[in-house]
């Protein structure tokens, strides 16, 4: 790049370029293949389709990350070789210090600007063609045992490349001109000449290196708004590509890891609203509903199939999946319109209570509600049953109010919300009590003494004989309907 005074040492840098460059092409070949190696190796397992180990994977992805850095080292080991090489063959040939000195800047700034501008060329092809290859998924900064490429480094790069080389370059022009025999005005026009060829070389050097500084920000930056917009919108599907390994990838892979985290939430709170009213499943899942474990009046709910252990044995598996599936569903839903948690599905019995986690103050009314709602969905579901030829229902409803310890119970790893107390086991009773009354609902006089008057059928209610429930010294007054 330097073109200020070229002495006449046409024999010496012959005799240089044929001692050298074989040197400077064929080692550097060979080494950046060598360092490739797992690189290709890799890159040619997953096109073939072939499977590759874990530790393949990651030495492939260390060597690229530091692939910039590598690269650095090495051109400016070869060029600085350069600019040492050179000048002693000047030196042993009696040549001038001009020269001498010519011949060490113009390889030590070629170093410096090629290091540059590979340093960013290789970070462009890394972050536009590779990455997506070798990490599909981001991940970039948790790579073991590679140089995190930051943004102070980038910056202190591009102020490196556009202004530091060039006041280098522009010194050893000067100092070329230093003990001189030439006339002033050759020098200062030669001077001239070759300061404006550097600038604007140099210029257009730091035009494109802006660009593609500038680029390498503003893309990863867009698509982090971008993503950062839409979890603002409640949209938790979109990700951010991860292409560096430097503080903007670590950002997009913790928004990534933000996303997936939120999709998460929603699914649990979706699920939990398969079982419990939204307005329930908020509560709990706000915090705002003690789980560890506290005393409430609560309205129990249990629910059983009759005769299904003959139907099944009659009926194709698989359809009975169908069956109790669309059963389920239906309950389930009677249930949760009153605001009522499922707490358990226990083969063909439904456990349901209305009252906790939070709390409802007609609980009683909004129980018998939903058994009332449960009776008139299983006419409607046999109705369909029977116009496909499928086995037909009926089931026994037992609902009891009263205290129950409520709280979450199981072992560390897994976890359910359940009711302990006098109360489940009752209103489990009260259901298996239909059976022998033949009736398809009980309610304690507790809940029944607790309703709202004007409820559906509340008129039809009758209080039965005082019934003597397995596991109770007294008698238990119960209700039921016609």
């Amino acid at each position: 790049m330097m073109q200020l005074f070229t002495p006449d040492f046409s024999e010496s840098t012959s005799r240089a370029h044929t001692l050298f460059l074989p040197f400077s092409f064929l080692v550097p070949i060979f080494v950046v293949l060598l360092y490739e190696r797992p690189i290709r190796k890799y890159l040619n397992l997953k096109y073939a389709g072939k499977s590759f180990s874990e530790k393949e994977r990651i030495h492939a992805r260390q060597r690229l990350l530091n692939e910039p850095f590598f690269m650095i080292f090495l051109n400016l080991t070869v060029w600085m070789a350069a600019s040492a090489y050179y000048p002693f063959e000047l030196w042993i040939s009696k040549h001038s210090s001009p020269a001498i000195l010519q011949a060490f800047f113009m390889s030590f700034n070629t170093g410096l600007i090629t290091a540059g501008v590979a340093f960013f060329v290789l970070e462009r092809v890394l972050q536009r063609r590779l990455a997506n290859l070798f990490f599909p998924k981001g991940g970039l900064y948790a790579t073991p045992r590679t140089i995190h490429i930051n943004i102070g480094i980038r910056i202190a790069a591009l102020v490196f490349a556009c202004n530091i080389v060039p006041q280098i370059a522009t010194i050893g022009f000067v100092m070329n001109t230093r003990n001189m025999d030439e006339d002033p005005a050759v020098i200062l026009g030669s001077l001239q000449s070759s300061i404006m060829l550097n600038a604007i070389t140099f210029i257009l050097v730091g035009i494109w290196l802006t660009f593609v500084v500038s680029t390498y920000f503003r893309r990863p930056l867009r698509e982090i708004i971008g993503v950062l917009q839409d979890v603002r919108k409640g949209r938790f599907d979109q990700r951010v590509r991860v292409t560096s390994n430097d503080e903007i990838g670590f950002a997009g892979d913790v928004i990534n890891e933000m996303n997936i985290g939120l999709q998460e939430r929603d699914l649990i709170k979706d699920t939990f609203g398969k079982y419990v009213a939204k307005e329930v499943r908020d509560e709990v899942l706000s915090g705002r509903v003690p789980l560890d474990g506290e005393k409430r009046d609560v309205t129990v709910l249990f629910s059983d199939l009759r005769n299904f252990t003959a139907m099944t044995e009659k009926t194709d598996p698989k359809l009975v999946i169908r069956i109790m599936n669309r059963y389920f569903e239906e309950m389930a839903g009677a249930i949760q319109d009153e605001k009522g948690l499922v707490l358990q599905f226990v083969g063909d019995e439904i456990y349901a209570v209305f009252g906790t986690p939070v709390y409802l103050p007609d609980h009683p009314s909004r129980a018998y509600l939903a058994a009332m709602n449960m009776r008139t969905k299983l006419k409607a579901l046999n109705d369909e049953f029977e116009a496909k030829a499928w086995p037909v229902l009926r089931h026994g409803i037992g609902i009891h109010s009263g205290h129950a310890l409520a709280a979450n119970m199981g072992s560390p790893d897994r976890l359910s919300y359940l009711l302990v107390g006098d109360t489940v086991n009752l209103a489990s009773r009260l259901q298996n009590l239909t059976k022998d009354i033949e009736t398809d609902m009980i309610l304690s006089e507790a809940t029944y003494l607790r309703l709202q008057k004007g409820l559906p059928d509340f008129s039809a209610l009758r209080q039965m004989p005082a019934m003597r429930i397995r596991g109770r010294d007294q008698t238990v007054s119960v209700y039921t309907l016609p």
